[in-house]
């Protein structure tokens, strides 16, 4: 376990100079909504899976299981304890359709976009994404379930309140390309199940592309934004400080007064300091919720982490001495 913070913010401001590739190519129409929206559903369909699927080949150890296992659990108990924090944080709003969008984007981080490259710094390249991958087991499930009922749930207070019930989407709750790459790998993981060398190496490559894809993607997504409506709104500076530097700061402190093993820590710092997922921006806009204040909530937590990741990692290490 590597806690140098340098090599985190080395890391973070890599990506984030593949970030600003990605606002330059949208704004020379290299690339356009279209294209990024392929090139999202190739990233989370091909390209993570594999990524995850390869990061599984290793010879089984039940200490590592262990570990996966408790970092699934400890997943469970911050997106819950987040939920229900947020509920009554944001409930002092006024408009409830800013309310639920910040309630979700600070519920839901981009633990695998952006937490993946900074796992692979603290734990090394294969390991990293072994623990991510149990982390975003739970994001998967909660998302397509209490995140699907939040961003479409109506206040009595709102205009075009139904009273009718949320469905959920259940075949996406377990059979999403995510989870199911994370199932394949525990059972490769299980049974020190040894890919051929080609198709490991094949597949290897073509899942190395997620961090730069992702990077491009975001990039691409918050070239929409006008500086204006990210920079010059106050509630927008009141979700960041909840999001970026109270959550993970408290998860930290938390972790550190239970006395966890300092792989939770880590582990719960890390996901926690994430920015907002771009799922939020694409439930907001499938779910007919407010998508533009959805939009600028992941492109200005996007932005701003860029120096709050490292600050959360440096309260870690030389605060609390991890």
């Amino acid at each position: 376990m590597d806690g140098n913070v340098f090599l985190v913010i080395e890391k973070v401001i890599t990506l984030f100079i593949i970030l600003f590739v990605g606002i330059i190519a949208r704004k020379l129409n290299i690339i356009d909504l279209a294209a990024t929206k392929k090139l999202s559903g190739f990233l989370l369909n091909v390209t993570q899976p594999l990524m995850i699927i390869t990061s599984f080949q290793m010879v089984f150890d039940s200490d590592k299981l262990k570990n996966g296992l408790m970092i699934l659990a400890l997943s469970a108990v911050i997106h819950i304890s987040v939920a229900a924090l947020s509920f009554l944080i944001y409930k002092p709003l006024k408009n409830s359709g800013h309310r639920k969008v910040f309630e979700m984007a600070t519920i839901f981080s981009n633990c695998a976009f952006l937490g993946y490259p900074v796992l692979k710094v603290i734990f090394g390249d294969d390991l990293g994404i072994f623990y991510g991958a149990f982390y975003t087991m739970f994001f998967n499930i909660f998302i397509w379930t209490y995140g699907v009922y939040r961003i479409t749930r109506k206040d009595k207070s709102e205009n075009n309140y139904d009273g009718k019930k949320v469905k959920f989407p259940l075949r996406k709750i377990f059979l999403n390309s995510g989870m199911i790459a994370s199932v394949i790998g525990i059972i490769i993981f299980m049974f020190s199940i040894k890919l051929p060398g080609v198709l490991y190496d094949s597949s290897k490559l073509v899942g190395d592309m997620t961090f730069p894809l992702s990077m491009i993607i975001i990039g691409s997504l918050v070239s929409d934004i006008k500086l204006k409506d990210m920079f010059l709104s106050l509630k927008n500076y009141y979700y960041i400080f909840i999001k970026l530097i109270f959550f993970p700061l408290f998860t930290a402190f938390i972790c550190y007064i239970l006395k966890l093993p300092p792989l939770l820590i880590y582990m719960g710092t890390v996901m926690t300091a994430m920015p907002s997922a771009a799922n939020v921006a694409i439930f907001a806009e499938t779910y007919g919720a407010d998508s533009k204040t959805a939009a600028i909530s992941v492109g200005l937590s996007t932005l701003i982490s860029i120096g709050t990741i490292p600050a959360a990692m440096y309260f870690v290490v030389n605060i609390l001495k991890i």
